[in-house]
Formats: structure tokens, C-alpha cells, sequence
């Protein structure tokens, strides 16, 4: 590493110790939302809730930043500290999970899953804002909801829960563009 690119390494920590913050943020106030709507008692998949979050945080950061490479390096940045934090802090420290097998499978689910719906959720994105009738985003909220429960949602408990997901997606999109245009 180069003295630029350790600089620059050293410059992105505060704004990516912030997207973590905002990242594990939003997954407890997804919980908390899906707990005050009846689900509290239903499993979901942790690694996507976090792989939402993230894919939010890193967009709504490309968004608000003008120098695009510089931004995609910082998200970079803050998929490896997501990615560290998870594995040795949730896995490792809190599950205590000590086989080195499974330890790998996990952070190589957690590394395929958070960068692959990177993609997936992106272009439900692109569906949403393609609707200029839609005032959420119904098909990025719909595709996570599919992919959360580990026991898939029945059509009516998903429409229950459409709206109000949605409402809360939009309003943490809004926040983090305005707290990363600071």
C-alpha cells in the first residue's frame, strides 16, 4: 500500500465506521418495525438483512458523494469492516463458533450474499423508480421480504407488511443521503 492509498485508507475510516453504525442501525429498526407488526417471533436471515443494509448504505453513499472512485473504494472499505465485524464478532465471539470450516462457509456466504444482492436489490431498485406511479419502493421491499424469513411469507402476510417496510426503507434512503452529503 502505497502512502496515497493509506492516506486515503486512514481519511474513509470515520465515514465507514458511520455506514457500519447506520448499516446494523437499520437491520435492529427493521426488526423492531417487523416485531410491532406481529413478527417478531418469526427467524430471519440475519446475513440478508444485512446485505439490505448494506446494499442501502452503499447507494445511498455513491449518491451523495461527487468523486465516484473515491466512494467505491470507502464501500469497498466498508464490505471488508462488515464483513470482519460479522465473522469475528458475531460468528466467532458471540456464537463462539471455533471449526474453521464452518467458519469459512459463513464468511464465504456472507461475502458471495452481500455483494451478489448488491446487484439484485440495485436493479428492483431501478424497477421501482421506473414507476412513476409507485410512492415507495415496492418491488426492492417485496424482493427482501421473500428473502428475510427463513419461512417463507404466506401472499397476505406479505402485503401486511409491504407498506410499512417500505416507508421505513425510504425514510433511512433519505437519511443517509442527507448525512453523507455533510
Amino acid at each position: 500500500m502505497n502512502n496515497i492509498d493509506k492516506h486515503n485508507a486512514a481519511n474513509s475510516q470515520p465515514e465507514r465506521k458511520q455506514m457500519k453504525s447506520l448499516a446494523f442501525g437499520m437491520v435492529s429498526d427493521i426488526s423492531r418495525l417487523l416485531a410491532d407488526k406481529g413478527f417478531g417471533d418469526r427467524a430471519i436471515d440475519i446475513v440478508e438483512a444485512l446485505a439490505f443494509a448494506m446494499f442501502i448504505i452503499a447507494d445511498t453513499y455513491s449518491l451523495a458523494k461527487p468523486d465516484k472512485e473515491k466512494a467505491i473504494a470507502v464501500i469497498h472499505g466498508f464490505y471488508e469492516d462488515m464483513q470482519d465485524y460479522f465473522i469475528n464478532r458475531v460468528i466467532i465471539k458471540d456464537r463462539q463458533v471455533a471449526d474453521a470450516g464452518e467458519i469459512q462457509a459463513v464468511a464465504a456466504k456472507f461475502h458471495d450474499l452481500s455483494r451478489g444482492r448488491f446487484a439484485e436489490y440495485g436493479e428492483k431498485f431501478k424497477q421501482d423508480i421506473l414507476d412513476p406511479m409507485a410512492m415507495s419502493c415496492p418491488i426492492t421491499v417485496g424482493y427482501l421480504l421473500d428473502n428475510l424469513f427463513i419461512e417463507s411469507l404466506t401472499k397476505e402476510e406479505k402485503l401486511q407488511l409491504v407498506g410499512a417496510v417500505a416507508d421505513k426503507v425510504l425514510a433511512y434512503w433519505a437519511g443517509c443521503v442527507q448525512s453523507f452529503k455533510q
